[in-house]
């Protein structure tokens, strides 16, 4: 049986006001990291896409650099609308849209692109 993660934090984050965002993400991101290290969620997959993007809105607030990360096109779409959105609303510095390219888009092109 798996756990689905992404659907409900997906629907959570789209009804929510920009200004509140990151907070939440913050907390969900808070709750993974413990349910990780007590065994109730698996590593991979849904997990690590919510985790992921946490650590760009916290790299992109802060001006820090990550490391580029593939995600499911999903995942990758719905964060790229979700962080247009706190670009918008200020939330984000406008440079976040390049950054986000950089983590996530460019991976995920590479990834469809490659050979089989």
């Amino acid at each position: 049986m798996g756990i689905h993660l992404f659907p409900p934090f997906s629907k959570m984050i789209d009804g929510m006001p920009p200004g509140a965002i990151v907070a939440v993400v913050r907390r969900e991101a808070q709750m993974l990291a413990d349910d990780l290290a007590k065994g109730r969620v698996p590593r991979e997959g849904e997990a690590y896409s919510i985790l992921s993007f946490y650590r760009f809105l916290e790299a992109s607030q802060s001006g820090h650099e990550i490391s580029p990360v593939a995600l499911p096109m999903t995942d990758t779409a719905f964060y790229r609308k979700t962080t247009e959105r706190l670009v918008e609303a200020g939330k984000l510095p406008s440079d976040a849209r390049e950054h986000f390219d950089t983590v996530f888009s460019r991976p995920t092109l590479k990834l469809l692109s490659s050979d089989p």
